[in-house]
């Protein structure tokens, strides 16, 4: 699948509004147009029905309420997400914790503070397919 940022529907699951404005901005300054942001699991289901698609999520892990491994089972049982990827998002920077995320079926695994060089790359390549496990 060839997907360009700018037509790819992106949501970011965060629950931080700082971490949440330095991926959208990001993102947007990369060329992303359909990137949207929700600060809890239940927010970003809810709104991504409202969507036409959503061909990736960015989700944090360590989130009050449901989690991001609770939120990853809820779209794997989902067959509007079936084409979705998933990707934890996390301050979680331990190799144990990106091998935990690999076993449980997220698509790749970005560790936080964002790498702002990088990070619009990194989205861009798991949209196209490739896998990203930057755990440092």
């Amino acid at each position: 699948m060839n997907l360009a940022l700018k037509d790819a529907y992106i949501m970011i699951v965060e629950d931080d509004t700082n971490a949440q404005l330095v991926a959208l901005d990001l993102l947007r300054m990369a060329g992303a147009r359909n990137c949207y942001a929700r600060k809890s699991a239940v927010s970003a289901l809810t709104f991504a029905q409202s969507l036409p698609r959503v061909d990736l999520f960015l989700v944090d892990i360590n989130m009050p309420g449901q989690s991001g491994y609770d939120l990853l089972a809820e779209l794997r049982q989902d067959t509007r997400y079936a084409q979705s990827k998933v990707v934890a998002v996390t301050a979680g920077t331990l190799e144990e914790d990106m091998e935990q995320a690999r076993s449980l079926g997220f698509d790749g695994f970005i560790s936080k503070p964002l790498k702002m060089s990088q990070f619009a790359r990194q989205v861009t390549q798991i949209l196209n397919g490739q896998h990203v496990w930057d755990w440092r």
